[in-house]
């Protein structure tokens, strides 16, 4: 896992919240167990100062006590367990209290991250990739083949629901290898065909195992992210985060190719953005309801010659799904 500062920043102050809230719960549970069983006061202090005169003596005077200190000090512990039950408390009742008892709050367990981090990273990335609600509808275990047509439509070689069908293989394929073989895809065809809830499908299986993706419709992208980080030199955190992402993250997902206003500057931070990604093997999505020829009519050839190289293409066609869900909805 790969996070920007402003990311394991945000991810680290959920711990240090923990930890500072537990702290504070666990000297509430010790004041009021002091005020009602005065003797397991006696027994810290006793704990506490014996462990220390031990490493003195050993210090000072060579004396080895610490087998008999320990001996002690198990046996006190042993007294403050049974007065905490006879009480009505639990026996760890004044032990350490953490919210995930196997990092100890700190997000690792040795040199790897704990599940309960890799858990709360899932939780942001959905959140800043701007799919978090969508995709618990949009994903693969909710996708229908049964929207698309199985009867021939006279201009292709495979029915609607045979074509959907192979794009559905060829993506699982893509997030099964990802980690080793990465790659890029673009979908096209017209509005209405699966292309957006496909693009999700994948970003969520994605987010699922931990990598960051960021999803941006093509207007967004280049008339707010782009305009306010490049054209209007905005310190704004939120646009720079995402500018930062854009060719930083894991998976970039960019929707709706061709509705944006294209001009020199939109050209050449799509220039830019494809090809610093794909010099750096990071994996990039691309939805247009474009055909090939009007891509290559609206973009510049340094633009389409990458994409048509470098890029898995998949033409989706049949009948529009949005509104046969729609249609179904309704009678519903």
């Amino acid at each position: 896992m790969a996070f920007s500062d402003s990311q394991y920043d945000e991810l680290m102050s959920i711990y240090y919240k923990n930890q500072i809230e537990n702290r504070a719960l666990e000297n509430e549970r010790k004041a009021s167990i002091y005020a009602q069983i005065p003797r397991i006061r006696e027994i810290d202090n006793t704990i506490a100062t014996s462990s220390i005169d031990a490493v003195r003596s050993r210090l000072k005077q060579g004396i080895n006590a610490t087998g008999k200190v320990q001996q002690h000090n198990q046996d006190l512990i042993a007294e403050k367990k049974h007065l905490l039950k006879e009480n009505g408390y639990p026996a760890d009742y004044l032990q350490p209290i953490y919210t995930c008892p196997l990092c100890k709050d700190t997000g690792r367990i040795g040199n790897e991250y704990c599940n309960c981090f890799k858990q709360a990273a899932i939780s942001l990335l959905y959140r800043q990739s701007t799919l978090d609600r969508i995709l618990q509808v949009e994903n693969f275990e909710h996708f229908d083949l049964d929207y698309y047509s199985k009867e021939p439509d006279g201009k292709h070689p495979y029915t609607p629901y045979e074509n959907m069908n192979n794009i559905l293989n060829k993506t699982k394929s893509f997030i099964e290898t990802f980690d080793k073989e990465g790659g890029n895809l673009l979908f096209y065809g017209e509005t209405g065909l699966g292309k957006t809830y496909l693009s999700n499908c994948i970003a969520k299986s994605l987010l699922d195992t931990q990598h960051t993706v960021l999803y941006q419709t093509a207007i967004h992208l280049f008339e707010d992210v782009c305009a306010d980080v490049i054209m209007k030199n905005s310190q704004n955190t939120d646009s720079r985060d995402t500018y930062h992402y854009l060719y930083h993250c894991d998976l970039l997902i960019i929707d709706d190719l061709g509705t944006e206003f294209t001009n020199s500057f939109v050209s050449s931070e799509l220039y830019d953005i494809l090809n610093t990604r794909m010099r750096e093997d990071r994996s990039t999505v691309i939805s247009t309801n474009l055909n090939l020829q009007e891509l290559t009519e609206r973009y510049s050839d340094r633009i389409t010659t990458r994409i048509f190289a470098e890029y898995k293409v998949f033409h989706f066609y049949g009948g529009n799904i949005r509104l046969a869900k729609r249609r179904k909805a309704m009678q519903q």
